[in-house]
C-alpha cells in the first residue's frame, strides 16, 4: 500500500515549483478581489448561516482500505453532518496529489505521511499535520523466516527491496549500525511498486516500505512464514503512520472546521470499534473496482492492527508536536532533509 511513495517523494520538487507558480497567480487574483469586494461581501464570507453545512473536501492517500474505516463510518452515520460539515472524498489521481493539492489550497484536507510532510515542509511547502489517522507505524522490515535473518545485523550482504525513499534507506542503515553490523554491506534494491513479488520470488531478501497490515498479511496468506523487525526496537524515533494535513491558510482561517472534523472522526472510530463487522461492510460498500480488496485481509487489518494502532497514544486523532520534532531532528541528522524543523513547524493539533 505504501509502494507508491516512490512517485510521491520524487514529485516533491515538482510540487514546490507548482506551488510557487500558484502562489504568484493567487497573489494577483487576491489584489483584484480585494479591490472588488465590499465590506458586505467580507461579512458574508466570514460567517456561515445558522444551520448551513460547511463544505470540506478530503483527499485520501490511496484507494479505500481498512485504514479509512473511521472515515467511511463517520460518513455513513452522519457524524460529519452532526458537526456541521458536508464532507466529500477525493481519490488521488497521482501519488503526490495529497501534498500538492493541500499546499496549493486546492483541497481542504488530505491523508498523508509524516516523512512526506517533513520533506515538504523542509522545501517550504506551507502544510502542517493537525490530526492523526494511524498513530503507530504500520511499516517494518519484513523477511521470510527461511532466510536465516535473526536481527538487523544479519542484513549484511543481503538485498533489501524498497520504494526509492531516502528515509527508508537511512532507517535500514541506522538499524544495522545499531545492531552492530556494517551498513555499507547492505544492498538496497529499488523495486518500485513490486515489493511483494520481489520478496516472494527471492529477488530480495527483505523489504522495507511495506505494511504489516497489508503486504505482511498477504505474504502470510500466500503460505510464507514471515518475520519482521520494528524500527523503534533499534533506535529509530517513534512516529505516526497516517496523518491529516492542511495548508497553513486553512489552519489559520478554518481551525474550527478542523476541530469539528476530528471530533466527528473520533465518533466514527468509536462506532467502528464497537461494531467492527458492520464497519468492514461499510468499507466494502465503498470499494473501488480498480482496486479490489481481500475481505479476510481487511478484517484482519482492522481487528489485529488498526483498532489498537489508531489510538496507540491514548486517544484517537491526537498528535504530539514533540514527537514530530524528535523524528524530524533524526532524519535531518541522517541527511534525509536539508532543514531543521520544530514541532511548531510541522503540527497544529486540532484536538
Amino acid at each position: 500500500m505504501t509502494t507508491y511513495i516512490k512517485r510521491l517523494m520524487k514529485g516533491i520538487t515538482a510540487v514546490l515549483v507548482l506551488l510557487v507558480l500558484a502562489a504568484c497567480g493567487q497573489s494577483t487574483q487576491n489584489d483584484a478581489d480585494q479591490a472588488a469586494d465590499s465590506p458586505a461581501d467580507d461579512q458574508t464570507t466570514e460567517s456561515v448561516a445558522e444551520g448551513e453545512l460547511q463544505d470540506v473536501e478530503l483527499t485520501l492517500d490511496w484507494y479505500p482500505n481498512a485504514n479509512h474505516v473511521p472515515i467511511y463510518t463517520a460518513l455513513k452515520h452522519g457524524y460529519f453532518e452532526e458537526a456541521g460539515l458536508n464532507v466529500t472524498l477525493k481519490m488521488p489521481a497521482e501519488a503526490d496529489d495529497p501534498i500538492r493539492l493541500v499546499g496549493a489550497n486546492q483541497t481542504d484536507i488530505a491523508v498523508s505521511y509524516p516523512g512526506v510532510l517533513m520533506k515538504a515542509r523542509a522545501e517550504d511547502i506551507p502544510v502542517k499535520a493537525f490530526g492523526s489517522l494511524v498513530q503507530r507505524r504500520l511499516d517494518a522490515i519484513m523477511y521470510k523466516e527461511e532466510s536465516g535473518i535473526q536481527s538487523p545485523k544479519y542484513l549484511e550482504g543481503k538485498k533489501i527491496g524498497y520504494a526509492s525513499d531516502s528515509i527508508s534507506e537511512e532507517i535500514i542503515y541506522s538499524m544495522v549500525e545499531e545492531d552492530g553490523g556494517d551498513a555499507s554491506k547492505v544492498e538496497m534494491i529499488d523495486v518500485g511498486y513490486d515489493l511483494m513479488p520481489a520478496l516472494s520470488t527471492d529477488n530480495v531478501d527483505a523489504l522495507i516500505s511495506a505494511y504489516m497490515n497489508h503486504e505482511y498479511l498477504l505474504l502470510e496468506d500466500e503460505g510464507y512464514n514471515m518475520g519482521h523487525f520494528e524500527f523503534q526496537d533499534y533506535g529509530i524515533p517513534e512516529n505516526q503512520e497516517l496523518i491529516f494535513i492542511a495548508s497553513d491558510q486553512t489552519i489559520d482561517e478554518r481551525s474550527d472546521v478542523l476541530t469539528k472534523f476530528m471530533t466527528a472522526l473520533q465518533k466514527g472510530y468509536e462506532t467502528a470499534v464497537e461494531n467492527p463487522d458492520e464497519a468492514i461492510e461499510t468499507l466494502f460498500e465503498n470499494e473501488e473496482n480498480e482496486y479490489a480488496l481481500d475481505k479476510d485481509i481487511e478484517i484482519r487489518s482492522w481487528k489485529e492492527f488498526l483498532i489498537e494502532y489508531m489510538s496507540a497514544d491514548g486517544e484517537f486523532g491526537t498528535i504530539d508536536p514533540a514527537q514530530y520534532e524528535e523524528y524530524a531532528k533524526w532524519i535531518y541528522e541522517r541527511g534525509a532533509i536539508d532543514s531543521e524543523l520544530t514541532g511548531e513547524d510541522l503540527t497544529a493539533p486540532a484536538l
